[in-house]
């Protein structure tokens, strides 16, 4: 998740710089930049296929809210030589986090006073979710993210991302949504899924109106390493249902290479949803997950039908691969496969 010269720009955008240093194609660039509209076509350098886009200069970066995505972020960052660092509101996770090359923050978004002495760096990453039982979606993600933009100095951030979650959308009736579908064009099936899409959908507003050039990346069910769903089913924490109501997920990896690619690509105040190729049904998911671990169906689960009023649609990622995404893991079938192996590896001691 770039280059500081004009690598990887749009076709209309440009970098502008202090140091009015010359490039290829007569345009200027500079280590603090911003973005303009000029009509005039910025050379492109296309990585090599199935690797993340890498920066030519070292980035300052901050990323709030350094949980499980963060962390992964941070560390793939400072390995490419990048200054990165980690706030996040917990002291033992961030000394853990430092041990990764992550430089620790410890404040909390909730708190303004907390936010007054931020690193100066020149992008942000907000992936901030709830981790306690009293955090609600409302602070989570509209306070903290109004609270971070107003501590941040006016006019250094190069490109600020905020990660959503493609639960803002309503659809329940198994159709594709993209970035210009109206996520509040249905009925979500219940109060608190419709509170906590609106607090979403109201932090991305704040984020992509701001002074800042902003992203915004919504994301579907998350997955890796740490957030194995078949381990959980073992477990007996997650009771699988097969039915026809479609799964929507995307790798840790692939999410880290995804943000890397839009602080390279990314246009400010544009949308992108973060998801695999192959959204799948619920029974198609759980029929192959048991299929690989030789375990029946549990006759419960057979043909169970869609809950009444569930999240029911498949994400379409065509926009964020169109600006060049290469997916490491295009469905579950490769995402779970090495984590079931795992797991298999694992029963078999």
């Amino acid at each position: 998740m770039i280059s500081t010269t004009s690598t990887g720009l749009s076709p209309s955008l440009r970098c502008v710089s202090e140091t009015n240093k010359p490039i290829a194609n007569g345009a200027v660039c500079r280590r603090r930049s911003r973005l303009k509209f000029d009509g005039r076509v910025a050379p492109r350098r296309t990585p090599p296929v199935g690797t993340a886009p890498c920066y030519n200069d070292a980035m300052k970066i901050l990323i709030a809210g350094c949980g499980y995505l963060g962390t992964l972020l941070g560390q793939d960052l400072a390995r490419s030589g990048h200054e990165v660092w980690g706030l996040r509101r917990d002291g033992v996770a961030l000394r853990e986090i430092e041990k990764l090359g992550v430089r620790p923050v410890q404040a909390n978004l909730l708190s303004f006073d907390s936010l007054k002495n931020l690193p100066a760096v020149d992008h942000v990453v907000l992936c901030q979710a709830p981790t306690k039982k009293n955090d609600d979606y409302r602070s989570t993600y509209f306070e903290a993210t109004k609270n971070l933009l107003e501590a941040l100095p006016k006019g250094l951030c190069r490109k600020i991302i905020l990660i959503s979650s493609t639960s803002v959308y309503s659809t329940r009736d198994g159709s594709w949504v993209d970035e210009m579908t109206d996520p509040i064009a249905g009925s979500h099936g219940d109060r608190e899924a419709s509170e906590n899409a609106k607090a979403l959908l109201d932090a991305e507003s704040l984020i992509l109106n701001s002074t800042h050039p902003s992203v915004v990346l919504r994301l579907s069910g998350v997955y890796g390493e740490g957030r194995n769903r078949v381990k959980s089913i073992l477990d007996g924490r997650v009771k699988p249902v097969f039915s026809d109501v479609y799964m929507n997920r995307i790798h840790a990896t692939d999410i880290v290479r995804a943000i890397r690619l839009l602080l390279e690509k990314g246009l400010p105040r544009e949308i992108y949803l973060g998801s695999d190729d192959a959204p799948s049904t619920q029974k198609e998911f759980y029929s192959w997950v048991f299929d690989r671990l030789s375990m029946p169906i549990p006759v419960a689960g057979e043909n169970e039908p869609s809950r009444h009023g569930q999240s029911n649609k498949r994400c379409s990622n065509k926009k964020i691969k169109e600006l060049g995404l290469k997916l490491r893991y295009p469905s579950f079938k490769e995402g779970y496969a090495p984590l079931i192996a795992e797991i298999a590896s694992l029963r078999s001691q």
